[in-house]
């Protein structure tokens, strides 16, 4: 348990490191945390072959990607462009992201 205020103005007590904290997904944290749950996901993803990083970025993120120079290999889902992680120009894997693998899994004959 935590320990007793030692003053009358410590009204704040330390959180009990060996108690674990529930997280609040959908209060105040939701709205403010920068927390990889509360963001959106990604609707496309690069993976740096320089630095290795996956990287999830939107479709816009994406068209920067392209903007010249840059070479784009369609059949093997590969552009050579400045990598969004570590702003190193190298090979970059594309593939589709969280959210356009659901939208194209809920299509008819998919």
């Amino acid at each position: 348990m935590s320990d007793p205020p030692t003053s009358p103005f410590d009204r704040v007590r330390k959180p009990d490191p060996t108690v674990p904290r529930v997280r609040d997904g959908q209060g105040k944290e939701a709205l403010y945390s920068t927390a990889p749950t509360a963001a959106p996901p990604p609707q496309i993803e690069v993976t740096c072959r320089s630095c290795g990083v996956l990287r999830g970025v939107s479709l816009l993120e994406a068209l920067r990607l392209l903007r010249p120079p840059s070479l784009w290999l369609p059949f093997r889902s590969r552009i050579f462009s400045r990598c969004p992680t570590c702003g190193r120009r190298a090979w970059l894997h594309v593939e589709l992201g969280q959210a356009l693998r659901v939208l194209r899994s809920q299509l008819p004959g998919s």
